[in-house]
């Protein structure tokens, strides 16, 4: 196990080298199993404010509780918006990896809250709060990302949203009360949506929450417009019936 003075070390090497592909992979990896949680977020939040795309934070649930509990004391304390709202998105990103851990519901119910309190960040941050919401949300909130679906005045927010609640599903929420509580919202926010490519996310998370086939992801990315009018007729007609 890496001490903090190699890890300092290590990183520094990286950097000159400008971060090549297996050794950071290899870093990222030695940051897991180590004891240095409050370098590892340190050096998160570094990439975070030079916007780089290093993963550093893709193996910060090796900490286990112990990383969760510090990230939540860094919230308690922290001004700058946008860290907190990338540290609530970086505590989801780590509890969706461990929903079979004994302190999964409790920190879930625990980040809600604070999810909640910032529902009103500018547009560009708030998709990360939508997200974080469907990794970690329980099912009386439903209706809080069905009011977003339904009334963001952002389409991609929109979007993110019927993404959350197909996510819900993989967590913390029963597939068939998603299913129940959503359908009504679905077909009224795939119907009206003008921006093409937000409806065809819609179109695609009502697909996998719903056990339909109605379009591709190729077909939203390259915004096919005729395969994602057809797959919204289909899926306003299969949910109506549901």
């Amino acid at each position: 196990m890496s001490n903090l003075k190699d890890l300092q070390k290590e990183y520094l090497e990286l950097e000159k080298e400008n971060f090549p592909d297996g050794k950071r992979i290899k870093f990222i990896a030695a940051l897991g199993v180590s004891d240095e949680i409050a370098y590892h977020y340190e050096l998160i939040c570094k990439e975070w404010q030079e916007e780089r795309q290093l993963n550093l934070e893709s193996s910060f649930d090796r900490h286990g509780s112990a990383g969760i509990e510090f990230l939540f004391e860094q919230l308690a304390k922290m001004d700058n918006q946008k860290i907190r709202i990338e540290t609530i998105y970086l505590i989801a990103q780590v509890l969706s990896k461990s929903k079979n851990r004994d302190f999964y519901a409790a920190f879930c119910d625990r980040l809600t809250a604070y999810i909640l309190s910032l529902a009103d960040a500018d547009n560009a941050l708030n998709r990360k709060l939508i997200i974080a919401l469907g990794w970690v949300g329980a099912s009386e909130k439903i209706d809080i990302l069905t009011s977003e679906m339904l009334d963001n005045k952002d389409s991609l927010c929109k979007a993110w949203s019927a993404a959350s609640l197909m996510q819900m599903s993989f967590h913390r929420v029963k597939q068939e009360i998603l299913r129940i509580k959503t359908k009504s919202a679905f077909v009224q926010s795939i119907s009206a949506e003008k921006d093409l490519y937000a409806c065809g996310l819609m179109v695609e998370a009502a697909q996998i929450l719903f056990g339909k086939k109605w379009i591709s992801s190729t077909a939203v990315e390259n915004q096919n417009e005729e395969k994602i009018e057809k797959a919204r007729k289909s899926a306003i007609k299969f949910l109506s019936k549901y």
